[in-house]
């Protein structure tokens, strides 16, 4: 048994081999398209969101104002405009994301007690950009705000600024961001590796998708006798492409936080066991539907259309806590989301294995039900060289 396990192993690596165009599909495309969504997010914060000043006051503090904004991170001058009805005009040219507006008698008014208020329009037709200018705005004006507040406490007479901070600001706020540094700013920590999950299910899925497919075109005279029964073949096939798609599949997550900087918190010893795991459930998916769907081409076309949702149910473009019942039990059943999920608690939150006891028993379900199917699959192309 152990010898036509072997035979099998090599004889599918060869076949792998002999078609070039699939083989380099299957060993460059997840390291490529890796490398390609690292990129886009290596800066890993948004900058350079051009904003638009309309100063109708024209005051030494209106201008105080526009020049800490201009220099704050995120923002950068795009222009001055005559009012704020320009701004959608700007917003649509791309030469501006966000407005500040100050009213005419801006310094006086707050001077004089009667308060005054700086309006903020933002471009939010990219969510993103726009969460991050309006969290920007909200940080820079409520430190003038405070500002403004302490020197009038002290002009009635409260006492010295440290007295007049904390009649201005009696609560002290501190906030701190877990498991991904500077959130409101950094993406790169999240979405990457979401986006990796999608790139490294490819390879074990469609290498292992005209497993099957192939042995229903003509006998196969290099099948020992012991590689025909369903569940050696299923094993074997599955071992073939796992043995070679692992590998690959680690060294493409392990580059990509190597290169991009991404966190890796947890244990590496971890993350390969649990790659491992992912590559053999997703190599026996593919093997069984490549026996289901009997050709190699619509098996390959199967696997791409079960990909395809994988990113937007994995919870790293939308939460999925927060999804609806029927989306929410979708994105558990589908099988990259146990792998992503481990992925994420791993790198960003070190998670040890009694902290991913839900991702193992969403693993070994589909181990379970991959193994099955593979099995069943197998048993077709038994029965096929039966019938021929």
């Amino acid at each position: 048994m152990m010898k036509a396990f072997g035979t099998l192993v090599v004889r599918e690596w060869r076949l792998l081999l002999k078609d070039k165009r699939t083989a380099a599909v299957i060993f460059l495309g997840p390291l490529v398209f890796a490398l390609i969504i690292g990129s886009v997010y290596s800066e890993k914060k948004i900058t350079g969101l051009k904003v638009a000043i309309v100063d109708m006051d024209n005051s030494a503090l209106s201008r105080e104002i526009t020049n800490a904004i201009v220099n704050s991170e995120p923002f950068m001058l795009g222009g001055y405009a005559d009012s704020a009805d320009d701004f959608e005009e700007l917003a649509a040219a791309g030469e501006a994301r966000a407005c500040f507006v100050f009213p005419p008698h801006f310094e006086r008014d707050l001077k004089s007690g009667k308060g005054a208020g700086i309006e903020v329009l933002v471009d939010s037709s990219n969510l993103i950009a726009g969460n991050v200018a309006v969290t920007a705005a909200g940080s820079i004006l409520s430190t003038w705000s405070v500002a403004v507040d302490m020197k009038k406490i002290r002009m009635h007479g409260t006492g010295p600024q440290p007295l007049a901070r904390g009649a201005a600001a009696p609560i002290g706020l501190q906030t701190r961001s877990l498991f991904n540094p500077a959130f409101n700013a950094n993406y790169a920590n999240f979405l990457v590796l979401g986006f990796l999950g999608v790139a490294v299910q490819l390879a074990p899925l469609l290498a292992a998708s005209r497993a099957g497919a192939g042995e229903f075109a003509v006998i196969p005279e290099d099948l020992p006798a012991e590689g025909r029964r369903p569940v050696v073949l299923a094993l074997a096939k599955c071992c073939a492409y796992a043995a070679v798609t692992w590998p690959l599949t680690w060294l493409t997550l392990r580059s990509a936080m190597f290169v991009f900087n991404l966190p890796m918190c947890g244990s590496e010893w971890l993350l390969s066991a649990g790659t491992l795991w992912f590559v053999l459930n997703l190599a026996g998916l593919g093997f069984a539907i490549s026996c289901f769907a009997k050709d190699a081409v619509f098996a390959t076309e199967v696997c791409a259309l079960l990909t395809m949702p994988n990113f937007l149910l994995s919870g790293f473009s939308w939460p999925v806590f927060a999804m609806p019942g029927a989306l929410k039990l979708a994105a558990y059943l589908l099988p990259m989301n146990p792998f992503v999920f481990l992925l994420r608690k791993i790198a960003l939150m070190g998670a040890g294995p009694a902290d991913l006891r839900f991702e193992f028993g969403l693993l070994a379900t589909w181990t379970a039900a991959a193994g099955a199917l593979a099995v069943i699959g197998a048993s077709q192309i038994k029965a096929s060289e039966a019938r021929a």
